[in-house]
């Protein structure tokens, strides 16, 4: 099987995945496909990594633990059965959101990813849902595969237009052999990540292909488009193992999300004073006064 061959093969299966067994699409992928295109770029020190976490009704979280990668084994049994963008079944994945142009503030689109409220375009919640959002940072630089070529993100994010122009102009100085494979290949691989879902199956190819990076020698992470934000946010998945010897939290706040169809407000609610210090017996305080709009503003901005 050639080059073109697998991708056509992959393009064809992507249209019937509930009846694709995972180990397929691998197999294309590795055996089938020789040197798949990895895009590399990279994660400068000290980057914002933003992850949410939506609370039980007003309940606050106690450990930093229950704010990172699922850890505990029971956990992973009960909610990770099903592909994710780029976890298989029951592999715990660390997922969060970093900064575009577009989106300044990378919260938004972590909540925008977690927010089954946000997602709904009907959705109403006057009363504002509580969201945990966790801060966490880079000690060092770091490689990351940006996966960000799908043609309608690149139409409407400039990050992703440039950062496209930028792979492109890379593999034609290194003499890149068959250079319109490795583009048709890098904007299917970058559709499939960007494609809405209507399965989990539909998440078969972007993690097979996360999967088989994550073991190449200089990968550390992978970028993806916000599909919720319709590409204007960016998104990083790590391995855990990732986040334990690179990143250290660095914030903890929890926000309100207030809905009324299609007009949302993003309140402050709370802050933890000691995030650095302990991973555990979390303290959380009132946010100042003076950062609170007062109840009364937000119900009248969602209502007019």
């Amino acid at each position: 099987m050639t080059n073109r061959e697998g991708l056509n093969k992959l393009k064809e299966l992507s249209n019937q995945l509930d009846k694709v067994e995972y180990d397929i699409i691998v197999d294309i992928l590795k055996n089938h496909i020789k040197r798949i295109p990895v895009p590399l770029a990279k994660l400068r020190v000290n980057s914002k990594v933003d992850r949410a976490r939506k609370n039980i009704g007003d309940d606050l979280f106690n450990s930093v633990d229950e704010l990172s990668y699922i850890k505990r084994q029971e956990d992973i049994d009960n909610h990770l059965k099903e592909f994710g963008r780029v976890n298989m079944p029951y592999q715990s994945i660390f997922y969060g959101a970093i900064e575009s142009t577009i989106i300044k503030h990378q919260r938004i689109t972590a909540i925008a990813e977690t927010s089954k409220l946000f997602q709904d375009i009907n959705g109403v919640n006057m009363h504002g849902e509580l969201y945990t959002i966790s801060r966490w940072a880079n000690k060092v630089e770091l490689n990351i595969v940006e996966v960000v070529f799908s043609r309608d993100a690149i139409k409407i994010n400039p990050d992703i237009k440039k950062a496209f122009q930028m792979q492109m102009e890379f593999v034609k100085k290194v003499g890149q052999d068959d250079l319109e494979f490795y583009e048709d290949f890098l904007i299917f691989i970058s559709e499939e990540f960007a494609r809405p879902i209507i399965s989990h199956h539909d998440y078969k190819i972007s993690t097979a292909y996360a999967n088989l990076v994550f073991k190449h020698k200089l990968v550390q992470g992978i970028s993806f488009p916000s599909v919720q934000t319709k590409y204007v946010g960016e998104n990083i998945a790590f391995e855990p193992h990732i986040i334990d010897e690179f990143f250290e939290i660095e914030a903890l706040v929890t926000q309100k999300l207030y809905k009324n169809k299609m007009k949302i407000f993003l309140g402050n609610h709370q802050n933890c004073s000691n995030p650095k210090e302990t991973y555990h017996e979390l303290k959380w305080t009132n946010t100042d006064s003076k950062n609170l709009q007062p109840k009364e503003f937000i119900q009248n901005m969602l209502m007019t």
